[in-house]
């Protein structure tokens, strides 16, 4: 069977050398494109300015194999406007970005508990924020193609290997961070996976000399990861959310299981016998766990109870295309569906408008009534306006929306909490109304819920006591 990747877009980071050239190089062998990037920045992460000499001579190199071409990239991962800029290479040379491997890393001599915030703060930076970086960065670019490999490189140190404990703690992070957001690329055709990579580079030369060194430096060479990583890269390949450990021609699947839920009672001495029961070498009754919902219904939740988490398009504001039309004025009711993600939340929008000015609210059963404070109608085709919220928590919220011909409303809106952007959800809605009948009769339902909602004045309360 034949693996082709012409016509597609790889971005490798890290690829200056190591695994990360390895895998460019056998992609572009199979005749893909391949944006290498790289900072030329020292294995601990703390040497000089970025540059692009590194990845311009590893260009050089896949160049010259006369098959898939290459373009250096010298942007720092873990800042967002280095990811863009690796993004906008892609596009700049071959309009598209089809594949991302998230390579690039550092390593830390600190054992713990010998470490600083500092030494912490610089491997989350590159080997968490890195991989969140170019993941947003390329994510719009894949939704918008329908398609789409991301692979993450975490570490079996995260198993349990040694004290030097900043890095496997870093690399144990892009195991959550891919089987999560692997739920949301579904959707789209966006597959990823984790791997876990055994192979002699720079970061295992500081090895010391042994029996060990030896054998990684004799049979685990960069290049013999690079046709399982490649094949995870191909359309062909529909799997998703798992993780691997990757060496020396080999490979093997790494799962998370549980043995099935024990019960005690509310004594330590039933979870002393019980504990004793789990806690064995036989896994012959462990079961997969892919999912959060494995767990909680092993923990006793039912599949119905957990239905509503099922479909991830709750959380990312999938809504029946709006194409905009020119609003003149507004004076509407609308049943809202707000993405969150925790499930699509309900509500009533009421909206009017008196020259220019928007005045309404927005009605939810958990959260109360949010009147708008400041609405306008902006460029003639959206609508904007913010409210207070005061439960679950205090924040401002700011509503853009514009609507269609048959009065469909879409839009998102942001929540701030001094200052600081706490929530970025999107909603569409509905009218409720078929005529000026029904219009006006969901008004007055609308005017009661929240005259229902009004505390009496407090004269009206004193009397009502005496």
């Amino acid at each position: 069977m034949s693996f082709d990747f012409s016509g597609k877009v790889a971005i490798v980071t890290g690829a200056g050398g190591g695994l990360g050239f390895a895998y460019a190089k056998y992609l572009a062998e199979k005749g893909c494109n391949v944006v290498v990037n790289d900072l030329g920045g020292d294995t601990f992460g703390y040497d000089g300015q970025p540059n692009s000499k590194v990845a311009e001579e590893a260009v050089k190199k896949i160049n010259a194999l006369g098959k898939g071409k290459a373009v250096a990239n010298g942007s720092d991962v873990a800042k967002f406007e280095g990811a863009e800029a690796m993004v906008a290479t892609a596009i700049k040379h071959w309009g598209r970005v089809d594949i991302l491997i998230n390579n690039a890393g550092i390593t830390s001599p600190a054992v713990f508990p010998d470490i600083d915030r500092a030494e912490v703060d610089l491997h989350i930076g590159v080997h968490v924020m890195g991989a969140i970086n170019t993941m947003r960065a390329a994510w719009p670019h894949m939704v918008k193609q329908k398609y789409g490999r991301i692979i993450n490189t975490a570490s079996d140190s995260m198993l349990g290997f040694a004290p030097q404990v900043v890095y496997p703690t870093a690399k144990s992070a892009l195991v959550g961070l891919t089987r999560n957001a692997g739920l949301l690329g579904q959707n789209y055709g966006i597959n990823m996976n984790v791997i876990l990579p055994a192979a002699f580079t720079r970061m295992s030369g500081l090895l010391p000399p042994g029996s060990f060194r030896d054998h990684l430096e004799r049979d685990f060479q960069p290049d013999r990861l690079a046709p399982v990583v490649a094949y995870l890269c191909h359309e062909k390949c529909d799997i998703t959310r798992e993780i691997f450990s990757i060496g020396g021609g080999k490979f093997s699947r790494v799962v998370m299981a549980s043995s099935d839920a024990i019960p005690v009672d509310m004594t330590m001495e039933t979870a002393e016998a019980q504990l004793k029961k789990v806690m064995t070498d036989d896994v012959s009754g462990l079961k997969l766990m892919k999912s959060t919902f494995d767990d909680l219904k092993n923990l006793g939740f039912s599949d119905a109870e957990c239905q509503m988490f099922y479909d991830m398009s709750a959380t990312q504001g999938e809504h029946t295309p709006i194409t905009a039309v020119k609003i003149d004025s507004v004076d509407n009711v609308w049943d809202l569906v707000i993405k969150s993600p925790v499930g699509d939340q309900m509500s009533t929008l009421v909206l009017k408008s008196s020259g220019g000015k928007v005045t309404g609210h927005v009605l939810n059963k958990e959260h109360g009534n949010q009147q708008v404070l400041e609405g306008r109608v902006e460029n003639g085709d959206t609508l904007v306006w913010k409210c207070k919220l005061t439960k679950p928590v205090p924040m401002t919220l700011t509503y853009t929306a514009q609507v269609d011909k048959d009065q469909r409303i879409g839009g998102k809106v942001v929540g701030t909490l001094m200052g600081k952007t706490v929530m970025d959800s999107k909603f569409s809605g509905k009218p409720v109304f078929g005529d000026p009948a029904e219009k006006a009769k969901a008004e007055s339902a609308q005017q009661a819920q929240l005259d229902g909602q009004k505390k009496p004045g407090f004269l009206s309360r004193l009397f009502a006591k005496a």
